[in-house]
């Protein structure tokens, strides 16, 4: 075989392989990135989920992550992104009122509220109703912001302990973790959480839960955007949480049956 043949078939061999490679480097550019809106609390399980998705499907998920109401205002200003996740209902009915979810499925898991105390819970705290004796020390997830405080004050409205709740708290929280954050450091005698940070810290704290009757458990939704201009890939996520986030929410700690 001449020199010239066996040039011209490698020069045939690399045309092919560089068409190859620009073949599929526009297969994936022209795979969609969706945005989504996740509950602070949620971080570990759904970036896992998304990971999972991303290698089955080479679609990315781009993720922000905010108590409930951070996200609500992120998203209500912007009327941008393709997914929202939040820890709770009610926010999602909120925006769901607005017009800006397309659908929804789950639950993915369960928000279940616990009260947890400090090793040795010196304060004996056996029930919701002894967080509203005199001089029980609180810190509280935000009642207006977070999931899990807006189910605390249900609980607490519920019971008629909201003044005596009120009087006793310290602090409001930014997110559940931080109510942890600063039990952990001695800060307090009482807080409430979501069931999964109470089991996160088991060794370092105390768990006492909370009453079913009395309880206010709420789902975690995954919902399509109105304004996801990708609505298609967005549903197609939304259906793989729907199928594997349970699984992958009680591997962190999550309730997914009651």
């Amino acid at each position: 075989m001449s020199k010239s043949v066996k040039s011209y078939r490698m020069l045939i061999l690399f045309m092919l392989g560089v068409l190859f490679a620009c073949t599929v480097a526009m297969a994936e550019a022209s795979k969609p990135t969706l945005f989504a809106y996740v509950g602070a609390g949620l971080k570990d399980p759904v970036t896992e989920l998304s990971a999972m998705y991303e290698q089955k499907t080479g679609v990315k998920v781009e993720m922000t992550f905010n108590n409930v109401g951070g996200l609500y205002s992120q998203l209500e200003l912007s009327k941008k992104g393709d997914i929202f996740i939040p820890g709770g209902m009610p926010f999602l009915a909120k925006a769901k009122q607005a017009g800006y979810i397309l659908e929804m499925a789950g639950p993915l898991a369960y928000h279940v509220p616990v009260i947890i105390t400090p090793k040795g819970n010196p304060a004996k705290i056996s029930s919701v109703v002894d967080l509203a004796k005199p001089g029980v020390k609180l810190v509280l997830p935000d009642t207006k912001a977070t999931a899990i405080g807006a189910s605390a004050l249900k609980v607490f409205n519920k019971l008629g302990i909201s003044k005596e709740i009120e009087k006793n708290t310290l602090a409001l929280m930014e997110t559940p973790m931080k109510v942890t954050a600063a039990l952990l450091m001695g800060q307090g005698d009482a807080g409430i959480v979501e069931y999964s940070d109470a089991v996160k810290n088991s060794a370092k704290l105390e768990m006492i839960m909370i009453d079913p009757s009395q309880n206010s458990i709420d789902e975690i939704p995954c919902a399509v955007l109105s304004f996801s201009s990708q609505k298609d890939a967005a549903e197609a996520f939304m259906e793989f949480a729907k199928t594997e986030g349970p699984a992958v929410f009680a591997k962190y700690g999550f309730k997914t049956k009651l």
